[in-house]
C-alpha cells in the first residue's frame, strides 16, 4: 500500500507543477449591404377576351384573366404603375385601328391597395407585393375582326 500512495502523491505533484492551458479567442468580423432594390417577376400573363359586341376585348371580361407580377422591394422608396400600352404587338389587318387602351391594377402583400388606374404611381413598402393587372382595349370605331391579337402592359418600379 504504501507504494501506492507514493505514486499518487509522485502524480500529484506532476499536476501540479504543469503549466496552465490559456484560452485564446478571435473575432471574426462580417459585413454586408443590401442595395434599394426593386425585382420584378411576371407570374401569368393576362387574357384579353372579347365583349357581346366585338367592341372591347378586356381581361375582365368572360373568359379573360388578369395577369400577376410578383415585385420584391428591399426598400420603401419604390413608387410602381402600370402603364397600358398605345399599340396591339400582334393584330390582324386594322384590328388595331381606332383602339384606345387602359390599364389597372391591385396589389396585395406588403402594399395593398384597391383597384387602381395603371398611369397612378403607388409607394410600395419593403416586402413582397402581388400586383394584379387588367388591361381593356376599346373600339372607338367599329369591331374586333377575327384573328390572334396581343398587347403589353408595363409594369415599372422606380
Amino acid at each position: 500500500m504504501r507504494k501506492l500512495i507514493l505514486t499518487a502523491c509522485a502524480g500529484g505533484a506532476l499536476a501540479a507543477s504543469s503549466p496552465a492551458v490559456i484560452a485564446a479567442t478571435a473575432n471574426v468580423p462580417f459585413a454586408g449591404l443590401v442595395t434599394a432594390t426593386c425585382v420584378l417577376t411576371v407570374g401569368t400573363p393576362g387574357v384579353l377576351a372579347p365583349n357581346t359586341d366585338f367592341t372591347s376585348l378586356n381581361s375582365l371580361a368572360a373568359g379573360g384573366t388578369p395577369g400577376s407580377v410578383a415585385i420584391l422591394s428591399t426598400g420603401a422608396s419604390f413608387k410602381v404603375s402600370a402603364i397600358a400600352p398605345t399599340v396591339f404587338t400582334l393584330a390582324p389587318p386594322t384590328g388595331g385601328d381606332n383602339v384606345s387602351f387602359a390599364s389597372t391594377y391591385q396589389t396585395t402583400g406588403a402594399t395593398a391597395t384597391g383597384t387602381t388606374p395603371g398611369t397612378t404611381q403607388t409607394t410600395i413598402g419593403a416586402g413582397t407585393t402581388n400586383m394584379t393587372v387588367n388591361l381593356a382595349a376599346t373600339k372607338s370605331a367599329g369591331n374586333f375582326t377575327g384573328g390572334a391579337y396581343a398587347a403589353e402592359v408595363i409594369v415599372r418600379c422606380e
